[in-house]
């Protein structure tokens, strides 16, 4: 059974996604009592979570909504308490901060389905650790996890598994926290919000996959020539190599749109072209934008947030980003930051005596307001000048529109004599250079 197990697996990771092969979606397990294994599983091969990496390092478009989501939900905090500030500043013996191990943590929640933080309990404090969620798996009793660094070994490594209970149990001062969203019909595992889009995944994989090797190996001929000739094998070869090197650029990195030629001895037909249309090329972008559109439609994200901007509806302001923005912190992010937040604030109530009103998070829009802003109405004279590199000037305290004529004409002076000293010194130059030009 160990080797048979060995074995899928890797035919699952060497064939399945070069053939547009997707994960099998996880089906709950019913009744935990036919478990033979003390661990329920994550997919019919209890692998659905190795999986889902390697999907997520095969779509550039899905990677990018997921590290999106994941940097907008774990920003930061505003913390005013000073004991919550050395808490978040360090809050593990590995000096993490804890927007750190959020971070880990919520990348986990978005790629899995499921995120879960260890915490190490230690007199007058605790301590908060992320756990890779491709290593856990939850026990049948339904009260622990079980931790292992390779879930294809288990059954041959299981020395290397370690059982700790869920919180608020504790075991030897550690517990694990699990994080998963509610999915009807699944009691122990939490899915991924993506789960419907899996297939689009395999896709945008392809494409790329497909464009490239075409770039790099162009594997269809642009055309094929027949050239009738009476010659030996050794002639034949020598003039395909030069033809191919005097109209392909053969061997260099220009050789996209290959020829194809063909020497047919002895027969007395003239030389032969035919052209080779590639079509794919439209339909390809087409299934490009698709799939791009159901892998953001998936992740209940915006096409503005990935660069896609609505024709005629993107303006100077920034506008249609920051709506966006503010249409997944309410839909998608900000609920999940919250996940995190709520099972912290228990612990920091429970073991630091810390109020839970202190731990507020931090939303910041990817656009300011900064492009919006009139430098007239919000910088003085003086504070505009200063950014340009001029001196001050007296009565510049004020805002332009609201400054009397006599700091404007005095600006204006300022700037004809500093205009009029250019040109001086332009002509020292001219005239210095003509004088070397004639000696």
């Amino acid at each position: 059974m160990q080797k048979r197990q060995a074995k899928n697996h890797k035919q699952f990771a060497k064939y399945g996604f070069a053939n547009i092969g997707v994960p099998t979606q996880p089906v709950d397990t019913k009744d935990v009592r036919k478990l033979k294994d003390e661990y329920i599983p994550f997919g019919d091969n209890n692998l659905f979570p190795q999986e889902l990496s390697e999907l997520k390092r095969m779509s550039s478009t899905h990677r990018a909504i997921l590290s999106q989501k994941t940097t907008f939900a774990s920003q930061g905090y505003i913390i005013d308490n000073e004991k919550l500030y050395d808490f978040c500043k360090s809050c593990n013996a590995d000096d993490e901060q804890l927007k750190d191990v959020k971070h880990k943590v919520l990348d986990d929640f978005f790629t899995f389905g499921n995120g879960y933080i260890e915490l190490v309990k230690f007199e007058g404090g605790i301590n908060c650790y992320h756990i890779d969620a491709t290593n856990v798996r939850l026990h049948k009793n339904g009260k622990d996890v079980i931790i292992h660094p390779d879930w294809l070994q288990y059954r041959r490594r299981k020395s290397e598994a370690v059982i700790l209970p869920l919180f608020p149990e504790f075991t030897g001062e550690r517990c694990v926290i699990h994080i998963k969203d509610y999915e009807p019909t699944f009691q122990y595992y939490g899915l991924p919000d993506y789960i419907a889009g899996l297939e689009h995944l395999s896709i945008d994989f392809e494409i790329g996959k497909w464009n490239n090797t075409k770039f790099k190996n162009n594997f269809q001929p642009s055309a094929i020539v027949e050239i009738t000739a009476d010659m030996g094998d050794a002639e034949a070869e020598e003039l395909v190599r030069l033809a191919q090197e005097k109209f392909t650029n053969e061997g260099g990195a220009e050789n996209n749109g290959k020829i194809l030629f063909i020497v047919k001895n002895g027969d007395t037909s003239p030389a032969n072209v035919t052209l080779i249309k590639d079509d794919n090329d439209a339909s390809f972008k087409e299934l490009q934008f698709l799939t791009d559109q159901n892998l953001i439609t998936a992740h209940r994200w915006q096409p503005s947030l990935m660069g896609i901007v609505s024709g005629g509806k993107m303006n100077s302001t920034g506008s249609e980003i920051r709506i966006s923005y503010e249409v997944v912190l309410a839909t998608v992010v900000r609920s999940v930051s919250e996940k995190f937040d709520s099972v912290m604030r228990k612990c920091l109530i429970e073991y630091l005596g810390i109020d839970k009103d202190e731990l507020v998070a931090k939303f910041e829009p990817p656009i300011s307001y900064l492009s919006d802003l009139d430098v007239k109405q919000v910088l003085t004279i003086n504070e505009q000048r200063a950014i340009l590199g001029f001196d001050e000037v007296e009565g510049g305290d004020g805002f332009l529109k609201d400054s009397g004529t006599e700091v404007v004409e005095e600006i204006d002076e300022e700037i004809g004599e500093n205009e009029k000293q250019d040109e001086d010194e332009e002509e020292v130059l001219i005239e210095d250079e003509e004088q070397e030009n004639e000696y």
